[in-house]
């Protein structure tokens, strides 16, 4: 019998995430599936750890890529691929233990070529729960206005390319993609670019559920989002596009333009973060300014489809790449200022957070990673948190803890009520000079900071 989904999961040296990414796979609770494995050479024990499943479950097959290449790892799992659906999983990330059951019952009723559920981004976080907020191709509302499943015609659905990055969250009817064909350049940054063009310009129906599937790692050093090539691997990945764009219409070319914008953006936001322009990116930089400057000449809609703000981003980058740099770094280097002082004010003491939402926790983490270890509580309003531990700490109400320590600095994390909260510290008797505000937000890119 032939197995129902066929995942395919790429590998190179992610020793220290494959057993969790497995386990997730080996475990769904849909098990007609055959898995896979195409490693591109790893050497950090990534190798044998598959060799050990592969020994255990028979629905696995582990093949050795001949390139350190995604997409020809992807191409060569594609042809290999037996199953009536086929799965893509990168194998530091971890999937939905119902992920399949749910993608394969809408696959069935409804003959889609591809069906998509909901993904989360994750940080993993050792000290407590990870740090997550959603990834969803359409907004709640639009979910709800079609009761959480909606059914279109990407072929004629341009925005679709500015709305849907990732192939990951889904499963791909085989006669559908066997002939799709991904990039195969070295590396493993942008591949799905391609991928994703060409699934959405021919697919005659797909699916997208409300429904949570797919758990998306940010916390890989590794990632090729981090990489300092980035740039140049995408200005290879839209010249790859540019063939399938030949015959498209003026719609699918603006797209793409306003895609390319935005990737190269969140580029720059990395750059930024580095406190570092990259000098030898340049080149590649202008390659992509060129690419949008000539777009808008040609009259494509980049204006009309970009927000405002994004607008003026696209302006500035146009005019000087290095500037649009200087606008992201800045309020990175504040925030990061801003972090350290607070830090530098409460090292060597002891430290309660105010403020038990994303907010507190995630200042918790950052204080965690910076080695302070005198955290002792956290307090707040809500009743029902009190007695309850967060991270591995007690949650008090503010005047138990007030009470119990006295001599603490109180950090208060909370995105509406700063001033309040300072004041009923201050009406507990604690002294302005131990009250401290956490006001940055919950940028992940604050967690490399040290």
């Amino acid at each position: 019998m032939l197995p129902k989904i066929s995942v395919i999961m790429p590998s190179l040296n992610v020793a220290d995430y494959i057993k969790s990414c497995m386990e997730s796979v080996l475990c769904q609770t849909f098990s007609d599936i055959e898995v896979i494995a195409v490693d591109a050479g790893s050497t950090d024990g990534t190798w044998e750890i598959l060799e050990e499943y592969e020994k255990r479950d028979s629905r696995i097959r582990l093949i050795k890529s001949e390139k350190r290449s995604y997409g020809y790892q992807l191409n060569k799992g594609i042809d290999l691929a037996r199953g009536e659906y086929i799965a893509i999983v990168e194998t530091d990330d971890r999937i939905a233990l119902d992920a399949y059951e749910i993608l394969f019952r809408a696959a069935q009723e409804t003959k889609a070529d591809y069906v998509k559920g909901t993904a989360e981004v994750f940080t993993e976080n050792p000290i407590g729960d990870d740090i997550c907020h959603d990834m969803k191709v359409f907004t709640s509302k639009e979910y709800e206005a079609s009761q959480g499943m909606i059914m279109l015609a990407p072929q004629d659905h341009p925005e679709l390319v500015m709305l849907d990055y990732y192939l990951w969250n889904g499963i791909y009817r085989r006669e559908f993609v066997k002939n799709i064909r991904l990039n195969e350049s070295a590396g493993a940054a942008y591949q799905d670019i391609g991928f994703m063009f060409q699934v959405h310009s021919n697919a005659e129906r797909a699916v997208y559920l409300d429904k949570l599937v797919y758990h998306y790692r940010r916390d890989n050093v590794n990632s090729s989002c981090y990489n300092r090539k980035a740039f140049h691997y995408l200005v290879d990945e839209y010249c790859y596009v540019d063939r399938f764009l030949e015959t498209r219409s003026e719609a699918w070319h603006s797209a793409c333009c306003c895609k390319l914008f935005r990737q190269a953006k969140a580029r720059f936001y990395t750059m930024a973060h580095s406190g570092e322009f990259w000098e030898e990116a340049l080149p590649d930089i202008l390659i992509l300014t060129g690419r949008i400057t000539a777009a808008i000449g040609q009259g494509l809609k980049i204006q009309e489809i970009l927000t405002d703000e994004e607008w003026k981003e696209a302006q500035c980058m146009l005019e000087s790449p290095k500037q649009l740099f200087d606008c992201y770094e800045r309020p990175f280097r504040k925030k990061k200022e801003f972090f350290q002082s607070i830090f530098r004010t409460i090292e060597n003491h002891n430290v309660v957070i105010f403020g038990c939402g994303k907010w507190g926790r995630f200042c918790h983490i950052l204080l965690e990673n910076n080695r302070c270890k005198t955290v002792l509580a956290y307090c707040d309003n809500n009743q029902g948190l009190w007695e309850t531990a967060i991270q591995g700490i007690p949650v008090m109400n503010p005047e138990q803890a007030v009470k119990r320590y006295p001599e603490a600095y109180y950090v208060i994390a909370n995105k509406y009520s700063v001033q309040e909260l300072k004041a009923q510290l201050r009406s507990l008797g604690v002294e302005k000079e131990r009250i401290l505000e956490y006001t940055i937000g919950l940028d992940m890119q604050m967690l490399n900071i040290r």
